[in-house]
């Protein structure tokens, strides 16, 4: 089907978390309404709406886990929990109107680049569309990671991943095991440790975990706030600034850490008494090189006669239970998996199709992904990606988010003043600056401190992080270098068509 035979619109957006909204609303404030979001679940949210497990929690202050031009005085908790989070991301959409603008139940199952139309063509089961610019926000927790673990769908009793919760399932009374320790385990396991009959915590890597600063917020603090918008805004500096001081210390100046260290290994001596536990639970890498988190329960919950931690790597799955390396069969009735997310091999880069049909997933072989700036990639012409490959920066991704789609309405003003049909980052321009991400990062706790982390590829090279701070990230954002990028006309694409049709006849 030609794209000239489908319906036609400006920008398509894939995904409604809070990056597709994020960019959303601004096309929206900034008159340009002419643009659609596919979006394969039936709600808002993204990934604050599919991770439903107990205790789940974002671990960004509320008010900096939010966007700067929607301010929401009614947090209840200094971090929120998810319901708050999801009704916000649903408050958002009504308030700015863009509601009816989302495709529920559509998943994009294809987006090809039509070189000829400059345009990118977007597929699903209920019909296709032509955009002049494609919008990737698929969120990087969005598809969970199942680990390959023999005989796991072999096993009798009930198995499901932290971020798709069997609610219908009741772990009380059950010998539950839960495999992975990252952050979304250290939230559930408290709270599934006071039902089961025994709960087994299969630990490959203990994770740096610190005091939690979570505090409810009054009916009068949120009062205060509503009254005077300038406190919460203060409170938003303050915490960005907060961790932007980290900045230092993961990627120059590690000794800066130090004190988070002490903290972390102070936190653990004084919740866990055992002498045993408590060398399981230490990590013997640097703070800071795998994602810390915060908890005062889920050092507690380990304590407890009902629990054990094991570390004997597992080696295979049975139906009745999980068999260590030392040829102990644990038995269980249901297994948790928290075992996080696939980042780099996301389904959706297989899909996103630029020039020569290549995808993603081709582009960036065995999940070593390059971008410019985390934000747009050479072969795919008009297409910006949220949270891309070296953007995340040491704050809210909010943040980051804002930043990128700031970069991205820049970038549609000068295909407008320019009058370009398409906008496509050099190969020389994407290479410069993996070149200097990997100079800059080369030894940031991220990369040296020790351990395997999702931040690195299997080559090891930092795919997630910026080479910098907030600020660095925003200074570079400001403006569209127009010289890192091939720009096209429709006069230039007339006069390529014409000199190839020549060369055919010829």
């Amino acid at each position: 089907m030609a794209a000239t035979q489908v319906p036609r619109i400006d920008v398509a957006i894939i995904g409604a978390g809070f990056g597709g909204l994020g960019a959303a609303i601004r096309l929206e404030q900034e008159g340009r309404a002419d643009f659609l979001i596919f979006e394969r679940d039936d709600a808002v949210g993204g990934t604050w709406h599919v991770n439903t497990y107990p205790g789940a929690q974002c671990d960004i202050p509320s008010a900096l886990y939010s966007f700067s031009f929607a301010p929401n005085p009614g947090w209840t908790r200094l971090y929120p929990l998810q319901p708050e989070i999801e009704e916000y991301l649903n408050h958002c959409t009504d308030r700015f109107g863009i509601r009816d603008r989302i495709l529920f139940g559509h998943e994009v199952l294809e987006a090809v680049w039509i070189e000829d139309e400059a345009r990118w063509l977007v597929t699903t089961a209920h019909g296709t569309w032509s955009a002049r610019v494609l919008i990737g926000a698929l969120g990087p927790f969005s598809e969970p990671a199942r680990p390959n673990i023999e005989g796991l769908d072999t096993f009798a009793g009930t198995v499901f991943h932290s971020a798709e919760w069997n609610h219908q399932h009741s772990v009380a009374s059950d010998r539950v095991a839960v495999i992975g320790t990252g952050a979304s385990a250290v939230q559930f396991v408290p709270r599934i440790a006071e039902q089961a009959l025994h709960l087994t915590l299969f630990q490959r890597t203990p994770t740096w975990i610190l005091p939690h600063p979570d505090r409810p917020i009054s009916a009068s603090g949120r009062a205060v706030l509503r009254r005077f918008p300038v406190l919460q805004r203060a409170m938003r500096r303050s915490f960005d600034l907060f961790q932007e001081a980290l900045v230092p210390g993961l990627i120059r100046h590690r000794s800066l850490l130090a004190p988070l260290t002490a903290l972390g290994r102070a936190h653990l001596k004084r919740q866990v008494k055992d002498a045993d536990l408590r060398d399981k639970l230490t990590p013997r890498y640097a703070f800071g090189c795998k994602r810390p988190t915060f908890s005062n329960a889920f050092y507690p919950a380990l304590c407890r006669d009902n629990v054990s931690v094991e570390t004997t790597p597992i080696a295979r799955i049975r139906p009745e239970g999980i068999v260590t390396a030392d040829g102990r069969t644990h038995d269980v009735d249901a297994i948790v998996l928290g075992t996080g997310f696939t980042v780099a091999g996301h389904s959706g880069f297989r899909r996103i199709r630029g020039r020569a049909g290549t995808s993603l997933a081709e582009a960036w072989p065995a999940g070593e992904m390059t971008s410019y700036r985390g934000t747009t990639v050479h072969g795919f012409p008009n297409f910006f990606m949220l949270l891309g490959p070296n953007s995340v920066v040491y704050t809210s991704q909010v943040v980051t988010i804002e930043v990128q789609v700031n970069y991205i309405l820049d970038a549609l003003r000068v295909m407008d003043s320019r009058s370009l049909v398409a906008l496509e980052v050099s190969r020389d321009a994407q290479r410069e600056f993996a070149e200097h991400t990997d100079a800059r990062l080369a030894g940031s706790v991220w990369n040296s401190g020790g351990c395997s982390s999702y931040y690195l590829s299997p080559s090891g090279r930092n795919v997630t992080y910026w080479p910098g701070s907030v600020r660095s990230f925003t200074h570079a954002m400001s403006t569209v270098d127009i010289d890192d990028y091939r720009c096209r006309t429709a006069a230039s694409m007339r006069t390529a068509a014409s000199m190839e049709s020549e060369g055919s006849v010829a």
